[in-house]
């Protein structure tokens, strides 16, 4: 006789089955949906937050640069700024305290990339002798560059000197 005639066939044992799932793949789901959730909900409020400012952005770029061109940018930065910040740390601002208001919006190293068109806007947006193409070209860059670098989540921390309005 043939020992190997008298073995039987081995029978291999299930497979492990994948349900249910064991603890830490439910920590890992856990995880994995609140981070998603999580990454989602930042994203949503980053949008919504910085609506205005793309609309500002837009509207920004339909303006028609002429002789009124600097009371429009100074009128639509007044609105970004009143949605943005309370009203009387931005309504009751203007001239010197105003332009203190912008550029501490901005981060210190971008002071000097606008400073100039800034006193620009400030000090001649209503004035009654018109601003050479140059002057204009510089507001508006000015103002492009504010609306689109300006950290408008932290409350601008320099106080308007010297310049009191309780009338506005």
């Amino acid at each position: 006789m043939d020992p190997l005639a008298q073995l039987k066939d081995i029978q291999t044992p299930q497979g492990v089955d994948w349900w249910p799932l064991a603890w830490g793949w439910w920590a890992l789901a856990l995880v994995a949906i609140v981070l998603i959730g999580f990454i989602v909900f930042s994203i949503v409020s980053s949008v919504r937050f910085n609506r205005p400012r793309r609309q500002a952005v837009k509207l920004h770029k339909s303006l028609v640069i002429d002789a009124h061109y600097p009371a429009q940018a100074n009128q639509l930065i007044k609105r970004v700024t009143l949605h943005y910040f309370s009203p009387d740390k931005s309504a009751s601002a203007y001239g010197d305290s105003w332009q203190r208001l912008l550029q501490s919006c901005l981060k210190p190293n971008q002071h000097a990339k606008v400073a100039a068109g800034l006193t620009l806007l400030t000090q001649h947006s209503y004035q009654p002798t018109p601003l050479s193409a140059p002057e204009l070209q510089q507001i508006h860059d000015a103002v492009s560059y504010w609306l689109q670098h300006a950290r408008l989540k932290q409350v601008p921390q320099t106080a308007p000197r010297g310049e009191v309005t309780d009338h506005v």
